[in-house]
């Protein structure tokens, strides 16, 4: 860094320099009170409605001891729409506009506020017009002195409040019409300290100057409509849930939406007195530059005279609207405070992608039934933009103020770290992927945000410190907005990962080998015997990752923005020194880097490689090539790692050797070589796949010669390809990386061939616009590739595919419920549901009996039976689907058999019975009514059974009597039953 800058030039920095934040941090905390509002009032109706939930999960098979995550939501998952009806009918949400006009009526009652609150503060009963004061002017005379220093016009109404004895003033109203209160103690040192007097004033207009009024007001006015509108109701929602509890002899539990809650409200209040708080400094900064006497914010105060004392004011502070006055005498001087990325803020911010997404999601469900990925990647648009923003703003400033001051430049990773810390925490208030359980079956998955947050962080300063040497303009803010559009764009690919794939399968996954094997089988189906794939060694703990990552569309463009960004930003290196410059902007080039061909030339070599191990791959699986009906499966498979090793391995090798060419930049040097390496190797492998057929020795899937696109190319999953090789170079990457950073201090970077580049080189400007149209071409098609599968996804992806899905892979868990609760859940599926679908199956029972005692009677006992054979099939062709339309029979083995039992033959029996109507043929409609009757005896079966049980268990019997003797023996033979054991009507 150019050094000779004198100490005094070094610390002049504007505390505004790309910005100062206030904005963003005041959109999350308006995003996170109108989500907070909505999903603390969807609470009050729910209790208000007095509804059944917990019976509904009951039925679904759910044990509420069971705190963990599987079980529970795949019984749901695996019976959505049955879950879905049972909840529309005992516990149904409140009418949409209900949930939707309350965050409206709570911004419409700030609205109110913000404009009743000024005219309140400054009634004649308690402020006093500044002319009631000042007979002779000159009071207005010095205020009027003071605005034009300040700059502010017009001059804004002055009040006194005469009965305040502090030495201050306050500013309110809004910032195009505000009002200065003077406090009388302020106006009775007005003549003793002229300077203590200034500097009130100049701090209150330096507000008027920021705009700070509007902002301030807002804040404060939407928290107090929080508290009456949202808080108090829900305050007094759970003192009566509580008292219930209380009464009826229970203890209190914290569920999971109190213990939101009660993290919510001091979020918010912790987020507003943030706002409020850096605001009073860049004030003061303000003030200061105006005139004001520095020695004015001098308080004599006695610090904490232990360790202990020290962290309770600091723990105290924070809650605090103004910051103590030791800090804002020191931020006079240096402005470290308002650069200073603190982890708490951070913190905080980081909860509010996880929580405003999770909250949001659990106010629409009542709603809407089919969850799309598009619909999920809206949602988190708004959180994942701010959280990124804020981190990224405060990285770039913190490396800014790093440079200018000559100091040491963050690495950003324990910032990012906090945002991931943050995360990971929002993740165990939503309950989103721990299940009713406070700590995950695996705890260790919170540790992936942390170091994912950490990565994103180091990311940013590294970049914000390339685009800083590299800026030929006099503003950073292009440059600090490509970054920011980049770095939210990765954070919504992340957080969509995370909730979707990430979290549920590296929490505990439940899939076995052969699960995985099946799924393998489906996706790349073979005619011929591939072998046992559940042997393969790992494939239940890493194929379902890799297929994770592959299925998420924008990880390709993510990554490839990731490293394109900043390798524009080394092309362009550090601009040559230029006289025009100013101070500031000149001192923040830093040493020049190494040039970029030097990290290129590890991703081209290494790239080479990649093509060469393609070509190898190709002429290995060539030797064991199978015909073409049996060139899925494991053939397939096999392929398919090879490739992805073929071209992970060398771009792996490319990132180690760039991220040592410039200790500064290790991560982004290795992101670039890497990405290279493992695009030429892609780009290879895209060619042969689409030649398949036409070079022999290196024929894999086709026979003949075609252009067959590898994109499009059955048997061949490009994109999970892509996707996988992109994304796990990208991790090499970060490895590399570190363990370059462990070890470059024992080795110095060689600078021998560093040069400034010539803006008028026309060679420097060829290789620019090269670079440029390359990256340009990459970022185009992995676009593309990200859109169209999106679009895919967004069409397929819904509620009812996922209940399908959810059976097919995961199946249903094992019950290992105690004796009391599944008497509770055989209940609850009786009670809310279940005794009508056993009533229609024995009613059904009946009118097919009624049905043959007519026919009996009939001259034409035949012709008669067909006659009333149509609402009879229809009727038992309705039961064959109760198993599906409600929840499976929880916990009890013998209920469970007994009315799978009764569905097989109602599906049977009334297939059976539709075909002899058509076809007229006696015999079959003989076996139709016997299997027809076994489902009644199955359904009779289980009425008797669910009685016994319940009145075992305390409980009244079912609602129709428990048959008894044969009529209640359900057959579960698998074998139609025979005219000896069966009812057996006399039609001839």
């Amino acid at each position: 860094m150019p050094s000779g800058l004198a100490p005094d030039q070094r610390v002049r920095i504007d505390e505004k320099i790309l910005g100062s934040g206030t904005g963003p941090r005041f959109v999350t905390l308006l995003l996170l009170l109108l989500t907070a509002s909505g999903a603390m009032i969807l609470e009050v109706f729910k209790v208000l409605a007095d509804g059944d939930a917990m019976g509904c999960a009951l039925a679904a098979g759910v044990d509420p001891g069971d705190g963990g995550f599987w079980n529970a939501n795949l019984s749901i998952a695996g019976q959505g729409f049955a879950f879905r009806s049972c909840i529309s009918t005992w516990a149904p949400a409140p009418p949409w506009w209900q949930l939707a006009c309350w965050p409206l009526l709570m911004l419409i009652t700030s609205g109110v506020l913000f404009n009743v609150i000024p005219r309140w503060r400054s009634r004649r009963s308690r402020v006093v017009p500044l002319e009631s004061v000042d007979p002779n002017g000159s009071l207005s005379a010095r205020i009027n002195e003071l605005c034009a220093t300040a700059g502010v016009t017009p001059l804004p109404r002055v009040v006194v409040d005469p009965a305040a004895s502090s030495v201050g003033a306050v500013v309110f109203g809004r910032t195009r019409r505000p009002v200065i209160c003077l406090h009388g103690g302020l106006l009775a040192i007005r003549r003793s300290e002229p300077k203590r007097f200034q500097a009130v004033l100049l701090h209150e207009f330096a507000h008027i100057a920021n705009r700070d009024i509007t902002l301030t007001y807002v804040t404060v006015v939407l928290w107090r409509a929080f508290l009456a509108l949202v808080l108090l109701p829900y305050a007094l929602c759970l003192g009566y849930v509580l008292h219930g509890m209380v009464t009826s002899g229970g203890a209190p539990q914290l569920d999971r939406a109190t213990a939101v809650a009660i993290v919510m409200v001091p979020l918010l209040y912790l987020s507003r007195s943030d706002i409020l708080r850096s605001r009073e400094i860049y004030a003061d900064r303000a003030a200061l530059r105006w005139g004001a006497d520095p020695h004015s914010w001098t308080v004599t105060t006695t610090p904490p005279q232990s360790t202990v004392g020290s962290i309770v004011d600091r723990f105290l502070e924070l809650w605090r609207t103004h910051p103590r006055w030791g800090l804002r005498h020191g931020a006079l001087t240096d402005p470290a405070p308002l650069f200073r990325t603190a982890a708490l803020p951070l913190f905080l911010f980081g909860t509010v992608p996880v929580l405003s997404v999770t909250r949001t999601l659990l106010q629409i469900a009542p709603y809407r039934t089919n969850f799309t990925y598009n619909l999920i990647v809206l949602l988190g648009i708004v959180p994942c933009a701010l959280a990124a923003g804020v981190l990224t703003v405060a990285l770039w400033r913190a490396v800014v103020y790093a440079l200018l001051t000559d100091s040491r430049v963050p690495s950003g990773a324990w910032a990012g770290g906090w945002l991931g810390a943050g995360m990971s925490i929002g993740l165990v208030l939503s309950g989103w992927g721990t299940g009713t359980s406070w700590i995950p079956e695996r705890p260790l998955v919170l540790l992936i945000p942390v170091m994912t947050g950490a990565a994103f962080g180091w990311w940013v300063t590294q970049s914000a410190r390339l685009w800083i040497g590299a800026s030929r303009s006099r503003t950073l803010r292009p440059a600090l907005a490509l970054c920011t559009a980049v770095s939210s764009l990765a954070m919504g690919a992340w957080l969509h990962w995370w909730m979707q794939a990430g979290v549920m399968n590296l929490n505990g996954g439940r899939q076995s080998a052969q699960d995985v094997a099946r799924s393998i089988l489906q996706w790349l189906p073979s005619s011929a015997r591939t072998g046992d794939l559940s042997r393969v060694p790992g494939i239940a703990a890493l194929f379902p990752q890799l297929d994770n990552i592959g299925g998420t569309p924008l990880c390709a463009l993510v990554i490839t923005l990731l490293w394109v960004v900043p390798a524009l930003a080394w092309a362009r290196g550090s601009p040559a020194a230029d006289p025009g410059r100013e101070l500031t902007r000149a001192s923040l080039a830093e040493e020049p880097t190494a040039p970029l061909r030097k990290v290129l030339r590890s991703g081209l070599i290494c790239g080479v490689l990649s093509c060469i191990s393609v070509v190898g791959v190709q002429a290995y699986v060539h030797f064991g090539q199978p015909v073409p009906e049996a060139r899925g499966g494991f053939y397939a498979l096999r392929y398919t790692m090879l490739l992805l090793l073929a071209v992970c391995v060398p771009a792996a090798l490319a990132a180690a050797l760039a991220s040592t060419v410039d200790r500064r930049y290790p991560l982004v040097g290795g992101l670039i070589a890497g990405q290279t390496a493992a695009l030429l190797g892609l780009a290879a492998m895209s060619v042969f796949v689409s030649l398949d057929g036409c070079i022999t020795p290196l024929d894999v899937l086709s026979d003949s010669c075609a252009w067959r696109p590898a994109w499009w190319r059955p048997l061949f999953p490009f994109t999970y390809l892509v996707n996988n090789a992109l994304v796990l170079s990208a991790l090499a990457s970060m490895v590399t990386a570190l363990v370059a950073g462990a070890l470059r201090r024992h080795r110095t970077t060689d600078m021998s061939d560093v040069v400034r580049p010539d803006p008028s080189d026309r060679r420097a400007r060829t290789r620019l616009r090269v670079i440029g149209l390359l990256c340009v071409t990459v970022v185009a098609a992995t676009a593309t590739e990200g859109v169209f599968r999106m679009y895919q996804v967004g069409l397929t992806t819904n509620a009812n595919a996922s209940q399908r899905i959810s059976v097919q892979r995961w199946g249903f868990p094992d019950s290992s419920a105690p004796e009391s609760t599944r008497l509770r859940q055989v209940r609850a599926w009786y009670r809310l549901g279940g005794d009508d679908f056993i009533d229609s199956a024995l009613r059904y029972d009946r009118q097919l009996t009624a049905a043959l005692r007519s026919a009996l009677e009939d001259e034409d006992r035949w012709g008669s039976m067909y006659r009333e054979l149509p609402s009879i099939c229809d009727d038992w062709e309705t039961a064959a689907y109760f198993e599906l339309i409600w929840f499976r029979m929880p916990a009890d083995t013998r209920l469970q058999t007994d009315w799978r039992q009764m569905v097989v033959w109602a599906d049977l029996g009334s297939r059976r019975c539709a075909q002899a109507r058509d076809t007229r043929d006696n015999k079959m409609l003989l076996e139709a009514l016997r299997n027809l009757r076994a489902g009644a005896r199955c359904a009779a079966s289980v009425n008797a059974r669910i009685d016994k049980l319940s009145r075992d268990g305390g409980y009244r019997g079912t609602s129709l009597p428990a048959a008894t003797g044969p009529a209640v023996i359900c057959d579960h033979s698998g074998k139609d039953p025979t005219p000896a054991n069966t009812f057996r009507p006399r039609l001839w």
